[in-house]
């Protein structure tokens, strides 16, 4: 069974080649590709205008700018 120095080890070493991978594009370019499923998210929501939505790092914007547009309150 592997020790817990060996777990948090093993998971440094993941989040240092995640973060390498993220690192090495464009994510703008990238995240033009989720818009479509994004909106479509978004409108399954059903979410009123004059509600606040806080968006905390999650991505490029692609539900905060159609919520905004809505009339939903964006922090």
């Amino acid at each position: 069974m592997p020790t817990t120095t060996t777990i948090d080890s093993e998971m440094s070493a993941l989040k240092t080649r995640l973060k390498a991978i993220w690192e090495s594009g464009d994510y703008g370019v990238f995240a033009k590709y989720l818009e479509k499923g994004a909106l479509e998210f978004f409108d399954c929501l059903n979410i009123p205008a004059g509600t606040r939505l806080l968006d905390v790092a999650c991505g490029a914007g692609q539900l905060t700018l159609p919520a905004a547009r809505k009339g939903v309150a964006t922090w």
